[in-house]
């Protein structure tokens, strides 16, 4: 018997390079977004931070999200593609091109601060070094390593777990864009003053080359802590989701020792169903059978009417 409510990973009704770019879109839009507001507002609060973080991701997820599936942090791909929803090799090029996405973000803005007036902005590698993640002297509040790293692995586990919930297809709300980038500028206005609020790999990544060496020195943890409680996340979200089970009629002696043994039909999830394909495809133990019956040749022969 399965442990988990979610299907292997679905077929998707768009081609694999317009999910990419539009992953590379959102990612640069949300970055930029965040970026921006922390540049440029008075004060740079961390709930005026995380607002513009979450704002822009209600609209980029609204959007692209039902398209790609991959919610634009590298995160949350990972995430998706654990529980199932996600195939690995889709995450992979997601996350490339999220992490691209992040980059050209920052290099907007850093073109943005070559045109301003002589003396209008700090030096850049200290006006990008406040803008970067870190632990020890280079988080605001001096927290050391370790706590920054459970920080941003519990943050995540939670962001993660309650995307998955928020897109089960379970969950008949409209709601759930507006819930995940909430929780999402929740999660930023908590970790500003701890590590600069990273929670997304790529958008750490956007501004350590533009930063001192010790930006670059300290990136591996908002990569490893968010990919690690993303997954961990997705495992436990898997193994406790329930099982619909679904009566399928049993024609023959070998599909019925096959139900009686204990198997169960999960359902896949709704947006895996590509539009026109045929419906009623559900996995047996990781088999796919057809929910239609299948013809027989010689049984239709002896059930015909007799002329």
């Amino acid at each position: 018997m399965t442990s988990s409510g979610t299907a292997n990973a679905p077929v998707h009704a768009y081609p694999l390079s317009t999910r990419v770019a539009l992953e590379g879109l959102g990612s640069f839009f949300i970055v930029f977004a965040g970026l921006g507001t922390a540049l440029f507002s008075s004060g740079g609060s961390g709930a005026t931070v995380g607002f513009a973080y979450g704002l822009a991701m209600v609209a980029a997820i609204i959007s692209f999200g039902h398209v790609t599936n991959g919610y634009f942090n590298p995160a949350f791909s990972l995430g998706m593609a654990v529980a199932g929803r996600l195939k690995f090799s889709a995450a992979l090029l997601y996350i490339v091109a999220q992490t691209i996405g992040g980059i050209l973000a920052a290099a907007v803005w850093l073109a943005m601060m070559r045109v301003m007036p002589a003396g209008a902005t700090p030096a850049m590698p200290e006006l990008f070094g406040a803008l970067a993640n870190g632990f020890d002297a280079h988080s605001p509040s001096q927290v050391p390593m370790i706590g920054v790293l459970i920080i941003e692995m519990v943050a995540v586990a939670v962001l993660t777990a309650m995307l998955l919930g928020a897109t089960s297809p379970r969950n008949k709300t409209t709601m759930g864009p507006v819930a995940i980038g909430l929780a999402f500028a929740v999660a930023v206005a908590i970790t500003m003053p701890l590590s600069n609020g990273s929670l997304n790999p790529a958008r750490a990544t956007s501004v350590v080359f533009l930063a001192d060496s010790w930006a670059l020195g300290q990136l591996w943890l908002f990569w490893v802590a968010p990919l690690v409680g993303a997954a961990l996340a997705a495992v436990i979200y898997r193994y406790f989701a329930p099982v619909r089970t679904v009566d399928v009629p049993v024609r023959d002696a070998s599909s019925s020792a096959l139900l009686s043994s204990g198997a169960v039909l999960t359902q896949a999830h709704s947006e895996s169903t590509v539009e026109g394909a045929t419906e009623g495809v559900t996995l047996v133990k990781g088999r796919t059978i057809a929910g239609v019956e299948e013809s027989d040749d010689a049984q239709a022969f002896f059930d015909a009417p007799q002329k």
